[in-house]
């Protein structure tokens, strides 16, 4: 062979292994595992919250339960009734980020404000299957908005 047909033989097989197709594919991340109990605080705009979530996961679906509780449920504050709540927990993890959504429904006998609804959305990065923090923000129908809320929860034994 001629030097400049080795070249070019040289240089075709290099494209060939290099073209299309020859990446490795990109591995899908496995989320963190969040089943279980977990518990922590909560503060917002309306005040400080003690948060207790039941989680179960299926693959990146999260879904469960929420109770919140008023640091000081007998201060006398609208704090102090209006975060007596018992609601909903749905979320979807993506690797280590969670996006959550806990709604608090109108009508639980148990809540000292039984005509009221709340929702908050947030998500918490840097998750693991011990704790993590997040950031959220929401809504009260009776007390308007929970803004620059923060979230910082422990997996329980």
């Amino acid at each position: 062979m001629k030097p400049t047909l080795s070249i070019i033989a040289v240089f075709t097989a290099l494209l060939i292994s290099c073209g299309p197709g020859s990446e490795q594919p990109e591995q899908a991340s496995t989320p963190v595992s969040v089943a279980g109990q977990w518990s922590g605080t909560a503060m917002d705009s309306q005040g400080a919250v003690v948060v207790t979530w039941t989680l179960d996961q299926t693959s990146t679906n999260v879904s469960g339960t929420v109770s919140t509780q008023a640091v000081d449920p007998n201060d006398g504050s609208c704090n102090s009734c209006h975060r007596n709540k018992t609601g909903t927990f749905s979320g979807t993890i993506n690797g280590n980020t969670l996006t959550l959504t806990m709604f608090f429904p109108s009508g639980t006998a148990t809540d000292p404000t039984p005509i009221c609804t709340a929702t908050l959305t947030g998500t918490g990065s840097n998750m693991s299957p011990q704790a993590f923090a997040a950031v959220y923000s929401g809504s009260d129908s009776c007390e308007g908005p929970f803004m620059n809320g923060s979230l910082t929860m422990a997996h329980q034994p």
